[in-house]
């Protein structure tokens, strides 16, 4: 499965609707920044760009027109953090790959730390898909943040896929088909200290609910109750 595939999957998007930009948007960005963009950032922006919910719903897919442009130390600026504190994008001489790796700027304009992120645009994709689905962007979401049972931490590996492209030791994601996803933080000592899961079917949401045994911080449906009581 591709990853738009999988995007559009985990957030029930129709296969045959376009959630993106224009051609025309597309090509006036490439002229003002002097560059075709690389392939799968380009298809990304037409396809999926204008979805809020996978763009918006925590960090941000910065917009073609204004927002996309170059740091002071060449990078292609195309997607920020939700407090503005990290910046991401790609090294300016490795634009002219199909899908590049993108970095992360984890200082600032005066004192940039760049750090890999992932080794493609579509792993970066992929991820902020996950994490902005967890944070909200996905109608069903819920976490604990709190430490986790290695017990439970077992059993979630042992029921669910890792998916490697977009894990690394302090961050694991896992599931079956991208219709939910689960993603565990750990500590510099190992330990799973919080549990964030997503998905857009309720069916699937309640039995993650019941199957991870863990203390929930917060369910999304405390969101409808709140609704509730207002209208009432």
């Amino acid at each position: 499965m591709m990853y738009l595939q999988k995007i559009r999957t985990l957030y029930d998007l129709p296969a045959d609707e376009t959630f993106g930009y224009s051609e025309e948007e597309i090509i006036n960005l490439e002229i003002d920044l002097g560059v075709r963009l690389p392939g799968k950032l380009r298809d990304y922006y037409l396809h999926l760009g204008k979805n809020e919910r996978v763009n918006a719903s925590h960090n941000r897919l910065l917009k073609p027109n204004g927002e996309v442009g170059y740091s002071e130390d060449d990078y292609l600026l195309f997607y920020e953090e939700n407090q503005g504190v990290v910046s991401w994008g790609i090294k300016k001489d490795e634009l002219q790959l199909e899908s590049p790796p993108v970095w992360g700027n984890y200082g600032d304009e005066e004192m940039p730390d760049w750090h890999r992120e992932t080794s493609t645009v579509e792993n970066f994709f992929l991820l902020m898909a996950v994490y902005n689905g967890t944070m909200g962007g996905l109608k069903y979401n819920a976490n604990c943040l709190d430490e986790v049972d290695p017990e439970v931490v077992k059993a979630i590996q042992q029921r669910w896929n890792e998916v490697p492209d977009i894990s690394w030791e302090k961050q694991k994601v896992y599931t079956d088909d991208f219709r939910e996803v689960i993603s565990l933080s750990f500590d510099d000592s190992g330990n799973c200290n919080a549990v964030f899961i997503g998905t857009s079917d309720q069916h699937a949401f309640d039995e993650l609910l019941d199957e991870i045994e863990v203390e929930w911080s917060y369910v999304s449906y405390e969101d409808d109750e709140e609704e509730e009581d207002e209208e009432q």
